[in-house]
């Protein structure tokens, strides 16, 4: 059985979600108002989901990702973090952040 594809064939625009225009994770994180410290590919800073008295947030300043070993909150990207810490959807997030490309 063959099923009709409405959009077969017809050129749609491209828009949606542009990972490769998210925010550096370093610039991202000292924007947000962490300070990262110690060495290597995983840097601490007091994490924000929670009352933080020393730095328990680790985050991984090649992607973004991040994951607090008090709290437990963690993700993949900046984009993960921005969702958690402001409370927003995918879309509206990515749209903040600037990785949203709207349809023309």
């Amino acid at each position: 059985m063959r099923y009709a594809n409405p959009t077969r064939g017809l050129h749609r625009a491209a828009f949606g979600f542009k990972r490769d225009r998210l925010p550096n994770a370093v610039e991202y994180f000292r924007e947000q108002g962490l300070k990262l410290v110690g060495g290597g590919e995983w840097k601490s800073a007091v994490c924000p989901f929670h009352q933080d008295t020393r730095p328990s947030l680790r985050v991984r300043i090649e992607t973004g990702a991040f994951r607090c070993m008090v709290c437990g909150a963690h993700g993949g990207d900046v984009l993960a973090f921005h969702m958690q810490r402001y409370e927003l959807r995918f879309i509206e997030a990515a749209r903040t952040l600037g990785a949203w490309e709207e349809a023309r």
